[in-house]
């Protein structure tokens, strides 16, 4: 068998095989196939697609290059594909786990231009993101709640694809985003399974018609291995919430713990509810109910409160940087969007994401934004307040295009 072979038959839109796919994916991880071969073909499944069959495999072969996780209760687990100002895990999860639901989740970092969980959690000083399986398991039959990068014996073959996908050019493709992400959740032991797909300019699945074909195809993987899969299609033109970057991100879940309002809350609610309702066999509407219950009466905190504590995390320490300067409109109007995609690519020129595969995130950059759409503001009024590492950083006028007003 021959990579070359192998890049040209997906280059020329046919279907691989289990067994062609076995010998480059798991050549790349060997160090068997280069990074130029493994980017070429990866590019070619960006372009051409891969069919449900193909998807199901590569799902398979994601799963089998590492260990495997099962838990003496049903875990569940909550992912999104990759959104703008997303910090619903943070949320989520202590709401499920405050009603002795347990949730063991294993999560990713950024991707393109997009967020991801570890670096938000790492954003807080002493939080452990490695845990052994001895630890996650500790953890998770004494508080009910862990969240972890992913080890490096837990689907490995992953973990190096995804780092290759960042800084390739092909992070939005549907199959290898469904192969991602349910050959992680399967293999770290979740049974109820919620995917909250993000359609949009922000997001890595850009219409409404993709997140459909994804939605089927996590749903039939998850029949394939027998677990119980619930998805959510929701907008990603606009930020989820009003903070980009990492530390701005956890202090925002913390404010919403808390009590706040917002629409970053009205998602957690929810995804937290389709939880609640398949682990509990209840209503999706009166697991709202419950989940709200949980925010108001302080419960969900608590339970935030003790898994940071439980990975050594401290709450007090979080940072911000002080260099800090105004993004200011430049006409009287009304806020009609605020772009989600380009907030996410200033947030990563600042350093809150990685532009290479080597690059350090620095956790304390980021864009705080001050008004929603729908907004009036006026001629200099401020509009967002931009962190960054210090002020000699070149940003041009693209880079700060965020605001559509009229």
């Amino acid at each position: 068998m021959n990579i070359l072979d192998i890049i040209t038959k997906k280059k020329n839109n046919e279907e691989l095989t289990y067994e062609e796919l076995s010998f480059a994916f798991n050549g790349y991880n060997k160090g068997e196939v280069k990074d130029y071969q493994m980017s070429s073909l990866l590019m070619a499944i960006t372009i051409n697609g891969m069919s449900l069959k193909e998807t199901l495999s590569l799902t398979d072969i994601f799963i089998k290059s590492g260990e495997t996780y099962e838990f003496k209760k049903k875990v569940s687990d909550k992912h999104s594909t990759g959104g703008v100002g997303d910090t619903t895990s943070l949320i989520v999860a202590p709401i499920v786990a405050s009603m002795n639901i347990p949730m063991a989740k294993m999560s990713g970092r950024s991707l393109g231009h997009t967020g991801g969980t570890v670096d938000k959690l790492e954003s807080i000083p002493g939080y452990k993101v490695e845990l052994t399986k001895e630890e996650f398991y500790n953890q998770i039959n004494k508080l009910g709640l862990a969240i972890c990068s992913q080890t490096d014996n837990l689907v490995p073959l992953d973990k190096v694809i995804y780092a290759l996908r960042d800084v390739s050019g092909t992070t939005e493709s549907i199959p290898l985003i469904a192969c991602s992400i349910m050959s992680k959740k399967i293999a770290s032991g979740a049974y109820y399974i919620v995917i909250d797909i993000k359609v949009g300019s922000g997001a890595l699945i850009k219409t409404k018609a993709e997140a459909e074909i994804f939605s089927e195809w996590v749903i039939k993987i998850g029949d394939a291995y027998k677990r119980k899969v619930k998805t959510i299609i929701s907008p990603m033109d606009n930020p989820l919430s009003l903070s980009i970057g990492n530390s701005l991100e956890v202090l925002e879940a913390i404010e919403v713990l808390k009590g706040k309002n917002n629409k970053l809350k009205e998602t957690s609610v929810l995804l937290a509810a389709h939880i609640v309702s398949m682990a509990k066999g209840i209503s999706v509407d009166d697991a709202k109910i419950l989940s709200n219950n949980a925010l108001k009466k302080g419960s969900a905190y608590k339970m935030f409160e003790k898994w940071i504590e439980a990975q050594g995390g401290d709450l007090n320490k979080i940072k911000v940087s002080k260099n800090v300067f105004f993004l200011k409109s430049n006409v009287t109007g009304t806020i009609q969007s605020i772009s989600a995609i380009n907030c996410g690519k200033l947030a990563t020129k600042l350093g809150a994401g990685k532009l290479t595969k080597d690059s350090k995130i620095d956790h304390g950059v980021g864009i705080k934004i001050l008004h929603s759409v729908g907004s009036k503001v006026k001629k200099g009024e401020p509009l967002a307040e931009i962190y960054v590492k210090d002020f000699d950083i070149k940003l041009t006028p693209e880079d700060l295009e965020l605001f559509v007003i009229k």
